[in-house]
Formats: structure tokens, sequence, C-alpha cells
């Protein structure tokens, strides 16, 4: 990957992630005129939100009763964008190191080192990787990745993939639920759902309104049950087999689109070892007044941030952004103060 031609080669704040909490820290670093790198692994910015679940809506940013997680990410990288920010996407960072300048306000710069060979000099480091790369839990059927993208999803990231289409849904959390509900509008009904026990994870509100439906006949709900086949015609699904848990009682389902959504197995990656102390198997220690790591001048928000009390929420993560990015102002910035000027005209 080059370097864009009009922008440093030393940034003044590289940012490791491109999800939400990312996009507000190069929208506050950008306030403050700093210039800023974006780097994520991913083709796209957004993070796991635009990875995981685009059309769904989200009721926890403040300010907004409800938004589609898409139009978020949409205003935030327009927010983002003003200040002309350095985007390098499907980019991994192998290491960080520390070396000396002395003509650097703080005596160090910060040199990643990327997989594409491409190194990348910096003054300050923001991760804001939410919980690293991340991979679905897969049915533990021989051959399940045969149907990958022949039928066989692990996010839901078109509702329009779907329209008259014969759904089942495997799986009892709240992203289960939320694409029962959420499909109802487009698919061929009924959807079935098949999970592995009688109880859901999910909120009550959603296994509440699930239940109706299927008293409706717009839901078939098969519990205790799990799907041990999976068949196609002419290289794609076509059917499933669903067995009973209890009695092995099996049936064979008709199904255009199978989705599983059983969870996702997640790591940091190349960012555990970076040689920064750990608060949890999944968070980086970080003091929650500055958003600092152990590591100078590497700062961390959002998910991948951890602390005594931490809550993990969209909003929350913005406002630790908004932290480390002013704290990372003072950095290369001694004389500069933390506080920054309101935004208002």
């Amino acid at each position: 990957m080059e370097p864009s031609p009009s922008f440093p080669e030393i940034a003044d704040v590289t940012i490791i992630g491109g999800g939400p909490s990312g996009l507000a820290a190069a929208y506050y670093a950008g306030h403050r005129e700093a210039s800023v790198r974006i780097i994520d692994t991913l083709p796209e910015l957004g993070g796991q939100v635009m990875a995981m679940y685009p059309e769904k809506h989200i009721f926890d940013v403040a300010g907004h009763p409800k938004i589609k997680a898409s139009e978020l990410i949409r205003l935030q990288v327009e927010q983002a964008m003003q200040f002309d920010p350095e985007i390098v996407l499907e980019e991994d960072c192998a290491t960080l190191s520390h070396e000396d300048a002395p003509d650097e306000a703080s005596g160090q710069l910060i040199r990643l080192k990327g997989t594409s060979e491409r190194d990348y000099l910096t003054r300050t480091v923001i991760i804001t990787a939410g919980h690293g790369a991340f991979e679905p839990r897969k049915l533990p059927i021989e051959g399940i990745d045969t149907w990958n993208h022949n039928g066989l999803h692990y996010l839901v990231k078109r509702k329009a993939d779907f329209v008259d289409k014969k759904v089942v849904i495997v799986g009892g959390g709240d992203s289960a639920l939320d694409w029962t509900l959420g499909l109802q509008d487009v698919i061929s009904h009924p959807l079935t759902l098949v999970h592995r026990r009688d109880r859901f994870r999910a909120l009550e509100h959603s296994v509440t309104q699930m239940r109706e439906l299927a008293g409706h006949g717009k839901v078939q709900l098969m519990v205790p049950c799990e799907v041990t086949a999976v068949h196609g015609l002419a290289g794609r699904v076509n059917a499933v087999t669903i067995t009973n848990s209890e009695d092995g009682t099996e049936r064979v389902e008709e199904c255009d689109e199978l989705v599983t959504l059983l969870g996702f197995k997640s790591a940091l990656g190349s960012i555990a070892n970076w040689g920064i102390e750990f608060h949890s198997k999944k968070a980086l220690r970080v003091d929650p007044s500055s958003m600092e790591t152990s590591l100078p001048s590497v700062f961390a928000a959002g998910d991948v941030a951890g602390y005594d009390g931490k809550i993990t929420l969209i909003t929350i993560g913005m406002g630790e952004a908004a932290i480390a990015a002013n704290r990372a102002i003072t950095v290369f910035r001694p004389e500069a103060k933390a506080q920054p000027k309101y935004s208002t005209e």
C-alpha cells in the first residue's frame, strides 16, 4: 500500500480500528488540527458494526431514539472525513516499537510495521480495535464450509438477500432473535428458528415477540433441536436436517437461506504481542482518566479498553475516544490543554 502523497510521513495520531470509537477518535483528533491516519484490517470503515449487523437498528446511541447501524457509520465517516484523515484498509500492523527522536516533543516516535511491508511512523497511537479479529462459531457438520456463500450465512448484511426466501435461523441469543423479528417483512413465512434448548439468552421482550409470532404461525419454533445436516441442489443449500435433542427424531426442512448465529470467537491478533498490559483476556488496561495504556503515547478506547467498572456501550466508547484523542494531543503539543474548545457556532 502506497502512502497518500498529500499525507505527512509522520502522523500525529494513528488510529487502529475504523469502527464507531475509531471514527469518533478521528473526528476529535482532527478537530484539534492533528494529522490522523486510520488503519483497519477490514475492507471498509465501520468495524464490526458494519461487518456484523449493518441493517440492525441501534437504540442506545445518545441523541438517536433509534438509528440503523449503517446510517450511524455513514454519519460518523462523514464527520471524521471533514479533516482528511489517511485511510488504510486491509492492513494489519504486526509490530509496534518506540524509537528515539530527540527533535520530537516526547523524545520518541512510534513505528508500526504493517503486514503489507509498509512502515507507519506516528507520534501517538489510539487502539480502537473492539474485540479484535473475529470468526464465527460454526455448526459441527463435516464439510460445512462448502456452503459458504451458497446459502449459508453467519451475518445478515442485506435484507434484500432474503426476499421471498425460506429461511432457517439457528441460535438463541440476541442476534438470532433480532433477525427472527427483523426478517419478518421480507421472507416467505414461516421462518424456522432452531435452538438447542427451550430457554433463550436474548432480551425478554424479543423472546416474547418471537413467541407471539410463533402463535400466529409466522415462526416455526423448533426446540430443543439442532441442525445436523445440510443438503443442497446444484451446489446451493435447499434443505436442512433438524434433529430433536431429546428423542432423536429427525425432520428435513426446506431452506433457501441458512443463517447460523451462534456467536463469534474473537482475538486481538497482532495487538496482543505489542507488550501492552492486559486488563482481561480481551481488553487492554488503561488509565480511565487519560485512556493511556502501559506503553507511552499509546491509548485505547471502546471495547478494547479495560478498567474497573467499565461499561461496554457504543456511547461509552465514543466518550473514551474523545478523552484519548484530546490526551494524545498533549503528547506532541505539551503546551496544549487536554480540554478542547467547544465545537459550536
